[in-house]
């Protein structure tokens, strides 16, 4: 914390101008216009067209991600599991960057059958992996989101598609201001034939079968397999069961998983568990908390960055237990602005890295945690403005770690 003092008092008076950056300038000339998306009726079908444009503006005191000769603006996506480890590179340096990559558009339809209400969703975003250089172009790539249609039955619902997970709660997701959230959050879309009971409105049950993968994608820090593989096969889907209650001030939901996987002929069956929880109190504040622990579960709690399995050396398959908690509360200062305050911890069992069982290499993330504060003012229906800091300190499993902070601000356009 010493070096943190130390470095965010050298950086206070710049940081004071980036805060105050062209995009506050700008309110000064905004009209109040009502945030609403665009509808129209095409015979039966309603369609609805919507989406954002947003504007983040970074500065990383103490390490920065910004660490990729060949995409300099990949640090503008921030995870306590990429945070330089204290004697690299990148390490104690600070970076200032701008994105708008986060930008996104979405289309609904809506239309009434025999069989039910038919709707639809295709949402994408110039978030993807790759783009032209922030030399020249800044350009990046469009990517799909959400990609589904739903038939409702009344009491039943059907959803095929690219979704959020069912093992995701949003109702007691804490707010970010970017896309990564805290570690340990479960946080990921996929491909899934899902169906839910609805009890009563706020009240359901539903199990799915989502597109499975093995999560073995490595971090900035390096491998995280002893073993170097690619003959990881995928022969069922990942079945989830969701239970979720809630009403006006309360929200509570277990979800359990079960998977299976299966590396070089071994297979193994990988499960996980999670409980999510919210509270409203007073006057629109509220409280969020969430829990997840499993075995061979990497991938769902961790930005696809931990992972779920790997071969030992005598090329068995052996499954990473993963634990974390999260939690914050926003406080709804007033109409148009929230203060939100969270925090994350992962932690995967070190017994993957020990022993002849090990599969995990040095570089394997031990644990990770993240901290963050946000305040949001809705300026109008349709624009809003964000500023908070966040702080991300990580540990590997031969003992090396890091930490860095980041102050972010944005601008966002709804229409």
């Amino acid at each position: 914390m010493q070096r943190f003092n130390t470095s965010f008092s050298k950086n206070c008076c710049s940081l004071r101008k980036y805060l105050a950056s062209p995009a506050l300038i700008l309110l000064c000339c905004l009209t109040a216009n009502p945030a609403s998306a665009f509808e129209l009726d095409v015979k039966d079908t309603k369609v609805t067209l919507g989406g954002y444009l947003k504007t983040m503006i970074n500065y990383d005191i103490d390490g920065t991600l910004n660490n990729n000769a060949n995409h300099p603006t990949d640090g503008d996506i921030i995870n306590a599991y990429d945070v330089p480890l204290d004697g690299t590179k990148y390490a104690d340096k600070d970076d200032y960057s701008m994105t708008a990559r986060e930008s996104r558009a979405f289309l609904r339809t809506k239309t009434d059958s025999d069989i039910g209400t038919i709707s639809t969703r295709f949402e994408a975003d110039f978030n993807g992996d790759t783009g032209g250089s922030g030399t020249w172009s800044n350009s990046r790539t469009l990517r799909l989101r959400l990609a589904y249609g739903t038939i409702d039955l009344g009491k039943s619902l059907i959803l095929v598609g690219q979704d959020w997970s069912t093992f995701m709660d949003f109702a007691a997701a804490v707010p970010v201001m970017d896309l990564s959230g805290d570690p340990g959050q479960p946080f990921l879309r996929q491909p899934m034939v899902r169906y839910q009971y609805n009890f009563e409105p706020g009240h359901y049950l539903s199990i799915a079968a989502e597109n499975p993968d093995s999560g073995l994608k490595a971090n900035s820090n390096g491998q995280l397999f002893i073993n170097n593989f690619n003959t990881d096969n995928n022969t069922l889907p990942d079945v989830i069961v969701k239970y979720f209650w809630a009403n006006k001030n309360f929200s509570i939901s277990p979800k359990v998983l079960l998977r299976k996987l299966e590396l070089d002929g071994d297979s193994t069956l990988g499960w996980g568990a999670s409980l999510t929880s919210s509270v409203s109190f007073g006057d629109g504040h509220k409280i969020y908390l969430g829990l997840t622990y499993g075995d061979g579960i990497g991938r769902y709690a961790g930005l696809g960055l931990n992972a779920g399995a790997g071969l030992t050396d005598s090329g068995d398959i052996e499954t990473v237990k993963l634990a974390s908690i999260n939690g914050g509360v926003t406080f709804h200062l007033r109409d148009d602005l929230n203060w939100t305050t969270g925090c994350g911890y992962s932690e995967n069992d070190d017994d993957a890295y020990k022993g002849n069982d090990a599969v995990l290499s040095g570089n394997a993330n031990k644990n990770a945690f993240s901290a963050h504060t946000t305040l949001m003012w809705d300026i109008t229906p349709s624009v809003q403005y964000a500023v908070g800091m966040s702080w991300y300190k990580q540990e590997v499993m031969d003992g090396r770690d890091g930490e860095m902070y980041r102050v972010q601000n944005y601008l966002k356009f709804s229409f």
